[in-house]
Order: structure tokens, then C-alpha cells, then sequence
């Protein structure tokens, strides 16, 4: 669509228009400032005149497109897989948008003033009628308006969560805590005072309170006592099966090495032998 926008080279268009009220060519100069030099043929002017107003056609379903777009964008945003893109693209049909309307205002008013320079030339009945119904229906076309906010999905009233989950089990589908109804319970009403009935023939009481005390006694418990550690039964060591026993160690004498020493024999003298 912009490429169809930028393919009716208006600015060329509008040149053109110029070139047939003067004789000289244009070259870039301020000659189509003074006055005209050149009456052109209505059919001339007719051609430019409906060149414009298939512009104008062309600009208005520009701008509804891009609205279309911009709007599934939007809505296209609550999905952040593709967000970076769509934000992009939402500013692309935007843009684009914007310069479509910028260009319609100025052709609308333009092909006016070129309408009424046609008229002044007299053209014949029939070419006055067609381009007259050109212009009529192109004016009674309604100008999109600008898009001033986002579009908004519309949620409708839930049902309640019971017959929502009975019909739409299957469905896997989900309820926000903010939509659901709230509910409201009724307060309880308050107990009425009791009253004290009398007998006729009872004897006279001393008066009571008309609302009766409502006093609980409490007996202080004793801290229960602290309950004894539980006695564990001797265990009897358990020797495995099959398994030799050891004899019991024995204490082993440390033999030294030292050599005892022989006595040496006295030598015994007579005397000793007389004396025993």
C-alpha cells in the first residue's frame, strides 16, 4: 500500500499541472508564478482533476488498512513471543498511517479549488456531469478518524466458577481471582435476652439480672510430670557363627640376655678346715 502511495508521484502530477497554463517549459525556475500564458482544454484539467480523486480513494483505503493492522498489532502484544517484532510493526503501520491522513487534508482541498477552475473553463455537459459525481461521491465518503488509543479486548460477565469448571473442564480453562463474583454472607442475627418466667404461685424471689453471667470456672492443671527415660533391657552380645575363637593372650616372660656370673671357690686354708 505505501509503495501504491508513493507510485502516483504527486509532486509530478502537480507539475504538470502547472505546464499546461504556461507555454514555456518547465526548468526549475519561478516561471509558474506570474500569470497564465495558456488556456489548456478541459479534458486536460479532467484528467488531472480524476487523477486526484483516485488518490484520494487510494489514500482513504491506505489509512483504513493501516488501522486494521495497527489494531491486530496491538492485540498481538498480550503473545510475547514475537513482542520486539510487533512492536515494530505497530510503529511502521503508525507512521504510515499518519502520513496517509497528512496527504489526504491537502489533495481534498486542492481538488476543490481544481474543480472550480474546471467549471470556469466551461466543459462540455457530459464530462462536467461524470466529474461532478466523482466528486460528490468522494465527498460523501467519511474520512477515517485517527486512532487516539490502543483497542482493548471487551471481557464479558464470567459465570460462576462452579458451572464455569463443569462445562469447561476439559476445555483447561482458567479464572483470574480479580473476576470472580464476590460473596457476601449474612450477618447472623443477635440472641435475644433471656427473661426469667415467674409462676403465679411461687413465692417472691429476690430479682436477678435480666442477662445471666455466663462464668466459666477453670481449675489450674498440674504440669504433668516428667515422664522417666525408658530402660533399655541389657543386650547379650551376639558372636557370629562359624567364626574361630581366639585363644586369650597370655603374658610372655621377657628373657634377657645377661649371663649370670660363676662364683669363684674360695681357697680354704687348714685353719678354715680345723674350724669347720
Amino acid at each position: 500500500m505505501s509503495a501504491r502511495i508513493c507510485e502516483t508521484n504527486l509532486p509530478g502530477l502537480l507539475e504538470v499541472l502547472g505546464g499546461i497554463f504556461h507555454e514555456e517549459p518547465f526548468e526549475g525556475q519561478k516561471v509558474f508564478s506570474g500569470a497564465w500564458t495558456r488556456v489548456p482544454p478541459p479534458t486536460n484539467v479532467a484528467q488531472i482533476l480524476e487523477r486526484l480523486l483516485d488518490i484520494e480513494i487510494l489514500l482513504k483505503s491506505a489509512i483504513i488498512a493501516f488501522q486494521n493492522a495497527y489494531r491486530a498489532f496491538c492485540l498481538a502484544m498480550s503473545n510475547t513471543a514475537f513482542l520486539q517484532l510487533t512492536i515494530v510493526l505497530v510503529s511502521i503501520v503508525s507512521r504510515a498511517s499518519a502520513v496517509a491522513s497528512g496527504l489526504l487534508e491537502p489533495i481534498s482541498s486542492l481538488t476543490s479549488h481544481i474543480y472550480a477552475v474546471f467549471e470556469a473553463l466551461e466543459p462540455p455537459k457530459p464530462l462536467l456531469n461524470r466529474i461532478s459525481k466523482r466528486l460528490k461521491s468522494s465527498r460523501s465518503s467519511p474520512i477515517p478518524k485517527d486512532l487516539t488509543e490502543p483497542p482493548t479486548k471487551s471481557t464479558s460477565n464470567p459465570q460462576t466458577p462452579a458451572l464455569m469448571h463443569m462445562e469447561d473442564e476439559d476445555l483447561g480453562l482458567s479464572i483470574a481471582r480479580s473476576t470472580l463474583p464476590p460473596t457476601t454472607v449474612p450477618a447472623l442475627p443477635p440472641n435475644p435476652p433471656a427473661q426469667l418466667v415467674i409462676a403465679p404461685d411461687s413465692p417472691a424471689s429476690p430479682a436477678l439480672p435480666t442477662v445471666p453471667l455466663d462464668i466459666e470456672t477453670t481449675t489450674p492443671l498440674s504440669p504433668p510430670s516428667p515422664s522417666p527415660p525408658p530402660s533399655q533391657p541389657p543386650r547379650a552380645q551376639v558372636t557370629p557363627r562359624n567364626v574361630p575363637s581366639e585363644p586369650p593372650a597370655h603374658a610372655v616372660p621377657v628373657t634377657t640376655s645377661t649371663k649370670l656370673k660363676k662364683k669363684r671357690k674360695k681357697a680354704r686354708d687348714e685353719i678354715d678346715d680345723i674350724f669347720g
